[in-house]
Order: structure tokens, then C-alpha cells, then sequence
């Protein structure tokens, strides 16, 4: 596959994770604004910073896909795998921060919002991952 196409594809993927990280956000914005949600579970505060992780972690990922897909098209498996538990390792490291800052009681609200986005892009990475292997291994 050219890299020109490696490229085309890789942004269409990140056009269709920020469309996916804009109305999870979105959604959650009117479940906390009309009180469908206690916000005991889910508040706006917690909601944002989720998505502006979620958006910082798809650049540099995707960016990082780019890279590796054209110019070390063997390591790309790997990438896979090492970039899924990197972004674990990384949400868990802000949460444990986050925790430090608010407190162990008021955990719950940036659990569920970093949760909800950390796995819509884990399945979105997925789909996109296997169609794009699929493609440069023909």
C-alpha cells in the first residue's frame, strides 16, 4: 500500500474517533445537564478532561501509526499491542493522579468518564487496526 493511501486512511481514522469523542462528549453533557445522571456518577469536569485525553492520545497515536506503518511495516503487530497496554498505563497513571488531587471518594465520576472514552477508542484502534492489517498484508 502506498503511503499516500497509509496516510489518506490514518486520517480518516483520526476524523472518525474525534466524531466519536465529540458526541460521547456530547452525550454526556445532556445526561449531566438535564440531571438524567446523578452526578454522583458523571460530571462535566471529569467528562472534559476525558475527552481532551482521549484527543491527545489519538493524535500521538495515530501519528506514531503513521510512522511505524510506513516505515516499519514488520513492527506494526507489535505496535498494536504495545500502544493498547501503553494507554492503559497511561489512563491509569492519570486517574491515580487524579485520585491524589480529589480524593478517593470522589473517584467514581472520572472513572466512569475516562472509562466510557478509553473504550470507545480501544474498539475503534481495534476495528481500524484489523482493516488496515488486512490491507498492507494482502
Amino acid at each position: 500500500m502506498p503511503e499516500t493511501e497509509i496516510k489518506k486512511q490514518a486520517s480518516q481514522h483520526m476524523l472518525k474517533c474525534l466524531i466519536f469523542i465529540c458526541v460521547v462528549r456530547g452525550i454526556t453533557m445532556v445526561l449531566t445537564k438535564y440531571h438524567l445522571l446523578d452526578e454522583s456518577l458523571l460530571h462535566d469536569k471529569a467528562c472534559s478532561i476525558a475527552a481532551v485525553f482521549s484527543v491527545f492520545e489519538l493524535v500521538v497515536l495515530t501519528t506514531l501509526w503513521k510512522w511505524v506503518a510506513t516505515k516499519h511495516l514488520d513492527f506494526l503487530v507489535t505496535f498494536h499491542t504495545a500502544s493498547s497496554s501503553f494507554r492503559m498505563l497511561l489512563v491509569l497513571i492519570v486517574l491515580g493522579i487524579v485520585c491524589a488531587v480529589v480524593g478517593r471518594d470522589a473517584m467514581v465520576p472520572w472513572v466512569v468518564a475516562f472509562m466510557v472514552n478509553y473504550f470507545v477508542l480501544l474498539i475503534l484502534h481495534s476495528i481500524f487496526f484489523v482493516k488496515m492489517v488486512q490491507k498492507l498484508f494482502k
